[in-house]
């Protein structure tokens, strides 16, 4: 490989690695130090880890380790899963101290920075990926605002330097840099909810790929998250326990995990009765009685589950029974509060664009057919 040495400027080298796009050749794995994968630990049942068991999971089952602010921190990140579980070849290892070597300062990782970097615009430069921000819809011109924010990040790293919002990673880099390198990467955002990399993964799981979770707090900065055996020990543990004490309702080990993600673990024989509840009541199955029960407990004014029905039945009494079941246990699951709103809102929405008055029984049946 060819590089220039740098005399006075402090412009840096530009690898020129020939990257394919079959990950097993590009990266060929000697001896990789796996710290976690799909068969570390399982909560669920299924004798894997996967998107259900991951969602079970929030901050306090790892140890978060702090990343440098400096606009390419997802990169460090993603450098430091890739030294610690010894994903780098010995070449590409050979590579990074011949870049330093050509320098005379402290680089710090900008050798590897700027090789996960290219590795991420020389795969969106094959593969057309249509979705850039993890919560935009997909669309043609996707790629034309993550080339640009690459090519800056790029060029910001080849010259040692901070990057700014205009350079930071996205999705199309997290794909990227799972695809190319065969790891999963797990992100947790600020709400809770986990971000998972490349998307083909919650449909045909995790497989032996090595494990990367990351903290993205604010949107803005990643750190490294280590899984904390103990703690994860410690879920699975919690998960059994849940399910022992619901002896009404029965629950698998993928329905406790289903429970877990958004309620307290110490609160099960109340859940228990409360699902129970809400399953007699409604003829519905658990799946749906879990559902119904988180967004009412949501709700400020909750005390009891069924005080709280018993209001939301008052508050909807113009509708037959036979109609307040189907509203109250649609897809959606509003709360009676809310869904009331919803269709006062649908109403006058609907009158003006059809420049007719529609009854709020014809707004309840489009929307319980979905519209």
């Amino acid at each position: 490989m060819r590089t220039t040495r740098i005399k006075t400027s402090k412009v840096f080298p530009i690898p020129t690695p020939q990257i394919m796009f079959n990950a097993s050749k590009v990266f060929p794995i000697s001896t990789p130090q796996i710290m976690f994968n799909a068969y570390s630990i399982d909560f669920d049942g299924d004798d894997k880890f996967g998107g259900p068991d991951l969602r079970t999971l929030s901050k306090k089952q790892f140890t978060e380790y702090p990343t440098m602010g400096d606009g390419h921190c997802f990169f460090r990140v993603l450098h430091r899963f890739m030294k610690h579980t010894k994903l780098y070849t010995l070449e590409e290892q050979a590579r990074f101290r011949r870049l330093r070597s050509t320098l005379n300062c402290d680089v710090g990782l900008f050798p590897e920075i700027t090789y996960l970097r290219r590795i991420a615009q020389k795969f969106c430069l094959k593969i057309h990926i249509k979705k850039y921000g993890r919560d935009q819809p997909p669309s043609d011109d996707a790629m034309s605002y993550a080339a640009s924010s690459q090519a800056i990040g790029l060029e910001c790293a080849r010259k040692m330097e901070w990057v700014d919002s205009r350079g930071y990673a996205d999705s199309p880099d997290y794909e990227a840099c799972a695809t190319t390198l065969h790891i999963v990467i797990c992100i947790l955002q600020v709400n809770g909810k986990w971000q998972i990399f490349p998307d083909n993964c919650l449909q045909e799981g995790f497989g032996k790929k090595p494990i990367m979770f990351a903290y993205n707090s604010g949107a803005i900065h990643f750190n490294s998250l280590v899984p904390n055996m103990k703690a994860f020990v410690q879920q699975k543990n919690d998960i059994v326990s849940i399910a022992s004490k619901m002896i009404l309702c029965k629950p698998t080990a993928r329905q406790v995990c289903h429970m877990v993600t958004f309620f307290n673990a110490a609160d099960a024989t109340t859940l228990d009765q409360d699902c129970f509840f809400v399953m007699n009541m409604f003829k519905t199955n658990l799946d749906k009685a879990i559902e119904m029960v988180r967004v009412r407990r949501l709700d400020p004014m909750f005390i009891t589950l069924p005080k709280y029905i018993e209001n939301e039945k008052k508050l909807m009494e113009t509708f037959p029974d036979k109609t307040i079941n189907k509203l109250l246990t649609y897809e959606a699951f509003k709360t009676a509060k809310t869904l009331l709103v919803y269709l006062t809102e649908k109403r006058a929405y609907l009158n003006r664009r059809d420049n007719k008055i529609y009854t709020i029984d014809e707004v309840v049946q489009l929307y319980l057919n979905g519209d």
